[in-house]
């Protein structure tokens, strides 16, 4: 049994929509699977310790790549699919299943760490490549590299993750906490290695929550020259803060150089005021900004008041409010969507190996789905044609390539 995932890609590019034809979209995906992200080879680098398999071992990680894309939250529903005609032609199975449940998971608990580390760490060349991990805070400010850490408990299992933002979300190094309370430790150490996994494309601004508001992890980012940013909703958490408020309570009193803005933001169709002033923390000069917003869209809560400090001095007040909002990109974009497609949030796993395993793949697939969709988009005509006037959201998109199946991809 051989798998065949780019038979699979290739035929979501010959979807026909209004009677005509998607020209040059099955070439894209070529190229894009097999020849720039070079996913054969990536599949490759996971050892088999088998003596005498009967199924390929790329098969059964293919089949956990595609559990997001079929929107499969569990490992009996990928057990299920396994048993279907359109499934098994994927993999030109002749067997009455491509892999079982009690497969998959004798395989994540024996599977090498080390690997599935790489797996994931190994799309950011191609991510690179494509310019998808720089991100301008506002219009006609400069491209930077973000990163943000964040701590979660999926299935029992707490993790911190560290995830690279820009254009796309990109989850690269993720790593077993043990119990809660042991985020901090975890971020240090991961900090360390991913200076060495990312080099010079290692972010050149962190971003976090009241979490990482202490000197120790101020002076971990700050020994490689990277800048942070917290955003903290209780100005009594740190003294700092208290100090920045007491100026922009008594500007007159003080005489103190308080930048402000003010504004509407259509986007998120809220008005705004955000204050910022110089002070310092743990040895660093910082900009503390005090950011009031309000929504008369919203029933309940339409005041949000926010406090953000930050160790770079060349942000301006616009860049500090953009990059406070853009820290919900590791909640949003990585988190709560491989809840929702992979059901990660109650994922019932015991062994703490076969679980990061598990969820390593998740996030590989997760970042290469949002390339795909992200580089699509870039060829307008062409993703008209695909969507069809239906709104481009993650869900409607797979839900129209999986039609070409003749059964929703958002079924099981």
């Amino acid at each position: 049994m051989k798998v065949d995932l780019f038979f699979f890609l290739f035929s979501l590019s010959s979807y026909h929509m209004n009677g005509g034809g998607l020209c040059g979209v099955k070439r894209d995906i070529d190229n894009f699977f097999r020849k720039e992200l070079k996913l054969p080879e990536k599949l490759a680098q996971f050892t088999d310790i088998r003596k005498h398999p009967v199924i390929d071992l790329k098969d059964i990680i293919v089949q956990i790549f595609l559990m997001p894309f079929y929107g499969v939250t569990s490992l009996l529903g990928i057990d299920r699919i396994s048993r279907k005609k359109y499934f098994k032609k994927l993999f030109r199975c002749k067997r009455k299943m491509v892999s079982s449940d009690s497969t998959i998971k004798r395989v994540l608990n024996w599977l090498d760490e080390t690997e599935s580390k790489s797996f994931l760490s190994s799309m950011l060349t191609f991510m690179e490549e494509h310019n998808l991990l720089t991100k301008r805070l506002t219009e006609g400010s400069e491209e930077r590299r973000i990163g943000i850490f964040d701590g979660s408990v999926m299935g029992g299992h707490y993790h911190e993750t560290f995830s690279l933002a820009g254009k796309i979300s990109y989850p690269v190094m993720v790593e077993n906490c043990g119990k809660r309370g042991k985020e901090l430790p975890t971020a240090y150490k991961m900090i360390d290695e991913g200076r060495a996994l990312l080099g010079r494309y290692f972010p050149d601004l962190i971003l976090a929550d009241s979490l990482y508001f202490n000197s120790n992890f101020f002076d971990k980012v700050r020994e490689g020259d990277s800048h942070i940013l917290i955003k903290s909703a209780d100005p009594a958490f740190r003294n700092v803060l208290m100090d920045a408020k007491l100026e922009f309570d008594h500007k007159d009193f003080f005489h103190s150089d308080i930048r402000d803005e003010s504004g509407f933001d259509l986007e998120r169709m809220c008005s705004y005021k955000i204050e910022t002033a110089s002070e310092n923390f743990a040895g660093y000069p910082v900009l503390v900004s005090h950011l009031t917003e309000f929504y008369p869209k919203r029933k309940k809560e339409q005041n949000s008041e926010s406090w953000i400090i930050t160790t770079d001095l060349s942000l301006l007040p616009n860049e500090i409010r953009e990059a406070a909002h853009f820290r919900w990109q590791i909640e949003n974009n990585v988190f709560k969507r491989i809840s929702h497609f992979a059901g990660t949030k109650k994922f019932y796993c015991k062994n703490n190996i076969a679980f990061f395993n598990l969820l390593r793949i998740f996030f590989a697939a997760i970042a290469v789905f949002d390339a795909f969709l992200t580089l699509i988009k870039e060829n307008t005509n062409k993703f008209e044609k695909i969507r069809c006037g239906i709104k481009p959201t993650w869900k409607n998109m797979f839900s129209i390539f999986g039609e070409y199946f003749g059964t929703g991809i958002f079924r099981y």
